[in-house]
């Protein structure tokens, strides 16, 4: 489990719903428009706020705060220095090149929710690599026995 990054799981929900949850024979781009896909567009809970203002929660939305949640539980998994942290980096880095791939290649990926998650993939990676490396600098000793 230490070798799977967090972040492998919003791109698989993504991808599930890009196959399965999509009606691709309605949706077109006109140009100009925002390439977005109708189901991140559906309201999973609204609510009217004090201040009369109307705030909905979209299924992209969503998924973008189960992305910042797997991300915070990336961030605490990734003090470990052992073997299967390092492993884990290297599967990490791959899964941040499949988000690059997919935005730039497939078009339900061409989403500003998947670029967010994209991003956040980025900053994972980044960090998680940062903070091992600071982890592993931290328990070496200066002078060996």
């Amino acid at each position: 489990m230490g070798m799977i990054p967090f972040t492998l799981i919003p791109l698989v929900l993504y991808g599930f719903a890009a196959i399965f949850l999509y009606d691709h024979s309605n949706y077109v781009v006109e140009p100009g428009q925002v390439a977005l896909h109708p189901f991140w567009d559906k309201v999973v809970a609204g609510v009217t706020l004090v201040s009369g203002q109307s705030w909905a929660l979209t299924y992209g939305d969503l998924l973008i705060v189960i992305a910042l949640m797997f991300l915070l539980f990336s961030m605490l998994r990734s003090a470990s220095t052992t073997r299967t942290t390092v492993i884990g980096n290297m599967v990490m880095v791959l899964v941040l090149c499949a988000y690059i791939v997919l935005f730039l290649t497939v078009s339900f990926a061409g989403t500003s929710i998947f670029f967010l998650l994209m991003v956040i993939t980025l900053v994972d990676t980044l960090a998680t690599v940062s903070i091992s490396m600071v982890a592993s600098h931290s328990r070496m000793d200066a002078v060996p026995d």
